[in-house]
Formats: C-alpha cells, sequence, structure tokens
C-alpha cells in the first residue's frame, strides 16, 4: 500500500521525462543549418532533391510567349547586316504586344520592351506607321541602355516591375550592351555574359531576344556562324539565324534551334509595301529517326565505317538525301539516345567523344 508521499514522489519522477520531450522538439528547428568552409568563409551545401521527389512535384508547364516558337527564356536572334532582322524583331514585338498572330502561331498578349539601340526615334516612328495608323500602348520603345555591367538587367527588372504583364523584352543589337574588354577567354567572356542576363529570364517570365550578327562563312551547322564564340549559343535557351541566298532577293530562311523545343525551317519572304516577313512554306527537317537511320545505313553500305564531327554528317547525309534537311544538333542528338536502337535494328555502333575540344562521331556497319 502507497501513501501520499509516495504518490507524490512517483508523480514527479515521471513528470520531467515529458518535459524533456517537449524541450528537445522545441529545440529542433533552433538546430543551426549545416554551412561548409571554403577559404575560410562559410557557404551553403548543394541544393539538391532526390528523382522520387522531383517526379511528384508540382511544376508550371512551359510558357510560351509566342505559340511553338518562342518560349520564355534567353534567345539569340542572328543574320547578317540589312538582312531584315530589325523589321522580323518589330514586327514581333508587335504580334506579342497585340497579341495577334505571326504565321498562325498564337502570341500571349502582354507589354513589350523594344531597345532599338542602332536607331534614332524618327526612325521608330517611320517603321512603326508601317503596322499601325493608331500607335500599340503596350509596345514601349527605347534607343538608350547601360551595358551588362554597368547596369542594364536593374534597368530592366525595373521596367518588368512596372509592367508586371510584361512578356518580351529585345535588344537590338546585343553589340551595344557588351563592353569591349580584352578578355583573353572570348568563351568565358561570352558565357559570363549570357549567364548575367539569364538573371532577367530566370526572376520573370519573359523571353528576352538579343540581335546580333552573323559571320561571312560557309557552313553547314548555321549556328556557326553567329559573330562570337560558341559560349552564346551554350548558354543561351534557343536560336533564330535569319538568312538569305543573295542579298537583292527577298526570299529567304529563319532557322529556329531551341534547347526544349522542335526546330523549325521557315521559307518566308520580305513584302516591301507591309515591311513583313510573310510565311511561304516549312522545310522539312528530318526528325524521323526511320528516315534519319536509313540515310545513314545507306551512307555506311561502301564505307562501312565513318568519322568526323555532326556538321560533317550532316553533310554526307544531304549528299544522299538532297531533298532533305539535316540539322546537325538534332541529328547528334537523335544518335546519343537512340543507340540501342541503332545496334539493334540497324546494326550500327555508334561512338560519342570529345577531343581536343572536337566532339566527334564514329558510325560503323
Amino acid at each position: 500500500m502507497t501513501n501520499d508521499n509516495e504518490k507524490a514522489t512517483a508523480v514527479s519522477t515521471t513528470t520531467p521525462i515529458v518535459d524533456i520531450q517537449s524541450q528537445i522538439q522545441n529545440l529542433k528547428p533552433m538546430l543551426p543549418e549545416k554551412k561548409l568552409v571554403f577559404n575560410g568563409k562559410s557557404i551553403n551545401p548543394l541544393e539538391i532533391i532526390d528523382g522520387k521527389s522531383l517526379l511528384e512535384k508540382d511544376l508550371p508547364p512551359m510558357k510560351f510567349i509566342i505559340d511553338k516558337i518562342l518560349p520564355q527564356g534567353l534567345f539569340i536572334l542572328a543574320g547578317s547586316p540589312k538582312v531584315g532582322k530589325s523589321w522580323l524583331s518589330l514586327d514581333l514585338c508587335q504580334t506579342v504586344a497585340t497579341g495577334t498572330q505571326i504565321w498562325d502561331y498564337q502570341a500571349e498578349k502582354g507589354s513589350v520592351l523594344y531597345l532599338a539601340l542602332e536607331d534614332s526615334l524618327a526612325r521608330l516612328q517611320s517603321r512603326l506607321k508601317k503596322y499601325t495608323s493608331d500607335g500599340i500602348p503596350n509596345l514601349f520603345f527605347g534607343t538608350r541602355a547601360l551595358k551588362i555591367h554597368e547596369g542594364l538587367v536593374v534597368q530592366v527588372a525595373d521596367f518588368i516591375k512596372e509592367h508586371p504583364d510584361a512578356a518580351l523584352v529585345v535588344i537590338d543589337t546585343m553589340q551595344h550592351i557588351r563592353n569591349n574588354g580584352n578578355d583573353k577567354n572570348a568563351y568565358v567572356s561570352d558565357y559570363r555574359d549570357m549567364e548575367i542576363l539569364r538573371q532577367i529570364t530566370s526572376q520573370f517570365d519573359v523571353a528576352l531576344l538579343l540581335v546580333t550578327h552573323t559571320r561571312k562563312m560557309d557552313d553547314l551547322d548555321p549556328l556557326n556562324t553567329i559573330s562570337g564564340s560558341t559560349g552564346l549559343v551554350g548558354a543561351v535557351d534557343g536560336v533564330m539565324i535569319l538568312e538569305k541566298e543573295k542579298r537583292n532577293a527577298n526570299s529567304g530562311k529563319l532557322i529556329i534551334s531551341n534547347r526544349d523545343t522542335e526546330g523549325h525551317v521557315f521559307l518566308i519572304e520580305f513584302e516591301n509595301d507591309s515591311c513583313r516577313w510573310n510565311f511561304i512554306d516549312e522545310e522539312n527537317v528530318v526528325e524521323n529517326e526511320d528516315a534519319l537511320f536509313d540515310t545513314i545505313v545507306e551512307m555506311l553500305s561502301d564505307k562501312k565505317s565513318w568519322k568526323g564531327t555532326s556538321t560533317e554528317l550532316c553533310k554526307c547525309l544531304s549528299e544522299i538525301e538532297p531533298e532533305q534537311s539535316f540539322n546537325p544538333a538534332v541529328v547528334s542528338k537523335k544518335l546519343k539516345s537512340s543507340q540501342n536502337i541503332l545496334k539493334n535494328k540497324y546494326k550500327v555502333d555508334f561512338l560519342y567523344e570529345v577531343k581536343k575540344n572536337e566532339k566527334l562521331l564514329t558510325l560503323s556497319l
């Protein structure tokens, strides 16, 4: 039989256990976050996510500024001088600002900033009159801007914050916002500048289109003709290249190669009266695996083995199938993702390797 003192003792010995457990629970959120040290400075660990959580994560779908051809992100529009890049840029701007269509592709209506850094207001007024007599209230123009390392990102971000519906920013031309430095490594400089501009598209759901020039050179892969190093193409989300077969001709071609969308090759024609590029047709870009692999087997039927770059491969394939258009980036991607199909169905061995900054493909039958 227990007395009252023993009961009190029993209660007093069990109560602190509960209190300690609750205190431990309360301390958990107060535990310091994990910190790493590098060169004497505290740094954060990597932010990572496991594959299961990634698949279960509710992420928004890709946003398109112009359906199928211009998603949100950082892009380049390149072409030779006076080829018609500025007219195409203005047409893209007014299409988004009015929420209309270009070549049957619907645009999402939103405010647009067009930094025409090679033009005067008088020239812009003259060009805009070709498209409208009433004006476009949510299409904004600027003829001056700071350079990338002097505050351009802050200027553009300020515009977007003042216009929350902003959808497109065009900078014409890119050279006007870059510093004329003496960087020994052009690749590093180009990539660094694009990463700074990417801050805009990472923070806001807009497309940033940089207009630049192409070099005077013949190359089967048009991406290689863009003025600058491969750091430019490697750092952006997509590229548009406007080209003409002859300078005095009105017919042209717009090549679109995006990281996350299918490629397009539009055959277009410039109409002098309206100053617009009109859609004529879409060139057949080989993306069908069977058509591509059949052509490769035909090429190997004589050589049995072939080695070279994706650009050189496309040149060989074009000689066999001149009616088809082979894009080096598309072909390389198809080969790397379909090695088992190549081996089992077509009996073709494929090897991809990088030697001295050159990406080489080897195919053998």
